[in-house]
């Protein structure tokens, strides 16, 4: 470890839906950030992409720690991210992406981080993009041999061609079932239908997200388990959490059950027998080494009444809010928020040097 703190660089909002849980998690990532080892350094972006200079970063994060609203302003800049901005990031050391969701969580920030050489925590470009994408990750846990909710992927064009056919195959699930953005995330845009009546405003509101969207069986009042997985050093075997099980008076897991209900309760470790608690572990790493996750993943499981398991859904950025199950699954198993955050940066800062090493190392031609 150096003798002095590195540069993190805390990137934070963005053109997301989830701008307001990612400003949330990252006051809690660099609340922890064990100083000794870490100067966490804020990198605000406002809803159109657009990057605030550092100064201006930590100014709007500090009025919003005294009660101003969760909001990153919009950037008084006409490019993306000025040189100056830019400058800043890459003389950090490392990078914790905390943008949820679209541009943060689908491999654009990853590509951008990429091309500047920033060791950065969590999955690279492939791995984020596809776990972010909800229909082709099912196909893909499908082809892993891990059960995930019966579902069909719509597109804007065939909603808008014949919506008629649309509901018709959706109906074949029966009620209710549920329709969500197939790149979304936070259950917003995420209805449950109960009745054909209902279908058309849900699909719609899904559509307002994403032009793609997921319609997918309902499993009858599941237990909502959730758990988290994290990478190992020197190439060691990623490790599972212990479970942890959300209870919400809620219809389903929506975004007031998430982060406004007092109600909703997050229990860790579940209460589950032995055999399950295993099974759901085992699948969690078999989802991490199916999409080449890296750094850290939360899986997100639905099990029936009659035994049923499937997998929802896995987050690469998962969040780190005093209402996320990540940061407690691990202070269950006995890693508390500012040794779990040391780690995760130090797994990106080895992935870099390792890519580094396997780019560059050889002979060239």
């Amino acid at each position: 470890m150096a003798d002095h703190p590195r540069r993190l660089a805390v990137i934070l909002g963005g053109a997301s839906v989830e701008h307001t849980i990612s400003i949330r998690s990252a006051h809690a990532v660099m609340a922890a950030c064990d100083r000794e080892h870490w100067q966490p350094v804020p990198f605000a972006v406002d809803r159109l992409g657009r990057w605030l200079p550092v100064e201006q970063s930590a100014a709007v994060l500090a009025a919003i720690g005294r009660g101003a609203p969760e909001e990153v302003p919009s950037a008084q800049a006409s490019v993306p991210i000025d040189h100056d901005t830019m400058a800043a990031l890459q003389e950090c050391d490392a990078v914790f992406p905390l943008i949820h969701g679209a541009t943060g969580e689908d491999g654009m920030l990853q590509g951008f981080l990429e091309l500047l050489g920033l060791p950065y925590v969590g999955s690279d470009v492939a791995a984020s993009a596809l776990a972010m994408d909800k229909s082709r990750c099912k196909q893909i846990l499908r082809q892993a041999g891990i059960p995930v909710a019966p579902s069909i992927t719509i597109t804007c064009a065939d909603w808008e061609s014949d919506a008629t056919d649309v509901l018709r195959r959706a109906a074949v699930f029966g009620y209710p079932y549920f329709v969500k953005p197939s790149r979304g995330g936070s259950s917003i845009g995420t209805s449950k239908v109960e009745s054909l009546e209902s279908a058309a405003s849900a699909v719609a509101a899904a559509l307002a997200c994403d032009d793609e969207v997921l319609i997918e069986e309902a499993m009858p009042s599941p237990r909502e388990i959730e758990c988290g997985v994290l990478g190992s050093r020197a190439g060691g075997a990623p490790i599972a959490s212990p479970l942890g099980e959300i209870r919400s008076p809620r219809d389903f897991y929506d975004y007031t059950a998430k982060y406004e209900d007092p109600a909703t309760e997050m229990i860790a470790p579940a209460e589950l027998d032995a055999a399950t608690a295993r099974r759901l572990q085992e699948m969690s790493l078999e989802a991490w080494r199916a999409v080449g996750a890296a750094g850290m993943v939360r899986a997100d499981f639905l099990i029936g009444g009659d035994g049923r398991i499937w997998l929802g859904e896995l987050n690469t950025i998962p969040g780190f809010t005093s209402a996320s199950m990540f940061p407690v699954l691990f202070e269950a198993a006995g890693i508390p928020l500012p040794e779990l955050i040391d780690r995760l940066v130090e797994l990106g800062i080895e992935r870099r040097q390792h890519a580094r090493r396997f780019r560059f190392g050889g002979s060239h031609a």
